[in-house]
């Protein structure tokens, strides 16, 4: 399933029993929630929902779950992107409080619970971002602090002149193909651009406009290689890519990659998966290497966002074998994970084995035999089909792609692989 849903998404859904990500208050009284309800079916939304660049809302969820009992199809969303997590819940927090008349009993509620999710904050902070007198957050710290409901901290977080301004991007969308764009392109925007509040097609323009002149300017690497630009390469990190490759949603068949292996990228497989999940098509296919440290949770964190199908055995000959010498093992094969977006739809058959003679390694220490990984594009993606790959290393997905006759798209966080994929990619020419 998903983990991030766009006004589109919740229009199609019925209404969710857990809090959303960003909505500090709890929903309208079931009278009040029916008053919006009518007044919208009446006039239509009047104040535009806002969302971040990923689809969570930051405001306007009375107002969302309203359209979406209503079934309506066209209504103002407006997409913003620049703002930390704090700066995400603190903007929630005070266009919230603006529209709510809250007792003394409710505010004093909403302390403790923004002293229980952030209890590192000074108290002046939380004073200034509620609208409530210190002396209030203080009772309630102390209150919490004695019933071991939150750490007795020595130091406190304040907001000071260190703490950096948001640089905010906004663009306005009607529709849900615009909803679409604008979260695609909204964190592309020129930094001059701070602050203003774009329609899709002025968004669009500048986007474009901006990255032309990051390439020309060498502060982005990217390449056009094969024919009708068929190969794209980004140097930014896979969570940048639907923006900076412009990746519409449900636009690939394929997304192939091999992740680092260690515990430290562990935390990013789940938003890999997520990532996934929202440009697959229906029906795509998600394949990636794996170690077997930390198998177990790599399996459980793609699963929560796509649909297990199987494990293909990659072996090599016992003479390259890798000693694992805490279990004094001599290994000889990699398990390649096989996802696929909803329903399985590929007829074309396929192996769970596959034999390596050789290792490869003249581009990237982690490189894998550019054969296999063209035998895994020829299974799971079709001729002129899009690929995708988030963790680029040597570009060998990126060969693959291109000798086969996929369209490809793929980044890397590290600037030498981009680099060195850029000479590989000339070399096929």
């Amino acid at each position: 399933m998903k983990s991030h849903r766009t006004a589109v998404d919740v229009v199609k859904a019925r209404p969710r029993p857990q809090r959303p990500k960003y909505q500090p208050l709890p929903d309208l009284p079931a009278e009040d929630f029916e008053a919006l309800k009518a007044d919208i079916a009446a006039n239509g939304v009047q104040i535009p929902i806002i969302q971040d660049e990923r689809g969570n809302t930051l405001d306007g969820h009375q107002r969302l779950r309203a359209v979406g009992e209503l079934r309506l199809k066209k209504f103002p969303v407006k997409i913003m992107s620049g703002l930390t997590e704090q700066q995400k819940w603190h903007f929630a927090l005070s266009v919230n409080l603006k529209r709510r008349h809250l007792n003394t009993a409710q505010k004093r509620a909403l302390v403790e619970q923004e002293l229980k999710r952030t209890p590192d904050l000074s108290n002046r902070w939380i004073a200034e971002t509620l609208g409530v007198d210190v002396k209030t957050v203080q009772a309630a710290r102390s209150r919490l602090e004695a019933s071991v409901e939150i750490p007795q901290l020595t130091k406190l977080r304040s907001r000071d002149g260190r703490c950096r301004p948001a640089e905010v991007r906004q663009v306005l969308a009607n529709t849900p193909r615009e909803v679409e764009i604008a979260q695609q392109i909204v964190a592309t925007l020129p930094p001059s651009l701070n602050g203003r509040l774009l329609d899709t097609t002025s968004a669009s323009r500048y986007a474009r406009r901006h990255a032309r002149a990051e390439v020309r300017a060498g502060r982005s690497e990217k390449l056009v290689a094969a024919p009708n630009g068929d190969i794209a390469i980004h140097h930014c990190r896979f969570q940048e890519l639907e923006q900076r490759g412009f990746v519409r949603r449900s636009s690939a068949s394929l997304l192939l990659t091999d992740i680092p292996y260690g515990k430290e990228f562990l935390p990013q497989v789940a938003e890999l998966g997520a990532f996934a999940a929202r440009v697959l098509r229906d029906g795509g296919v998600f394949v990636t290497y794996s170690g077997q440290f930390y198998l177990p949770q790599v399996l459980a964190a793609l699963g929560e966002h796509l649909t297990y199908r199987w494990v293909i055995s990659s072996t090599w000959p016992l003479g390259n074998a890798n000693m694992i010498h805490p279990y004094n093992l001599a290994s000889q094969f990699k398990p390649i994970l096989v996802f696929s977006k909803g329903k399985w739809s590929r007829t074309d058959r396929w192996s769970d084995v596959s034999q390596i003679d050789s290792r490869e390694k003249d581009w990237h220490d982690w490189q894998q035999s550019l054969a296999e990984v063209e035998t895994l594009v020829g299974y799971f993606s079709d001729p002129a089909a899009l690929v995708i790959d988030g963790c680029l290393g040597g570009g060998t997905t990126a060969i693959a792609c291109k000798r086969l006759g996929r369209r490809f798209i793929g980044c890397d966080c590290n600037a030498e692989n981009v680099r060195r994929t850029l000479s590989r990619l000339g070399n096929e020419e």
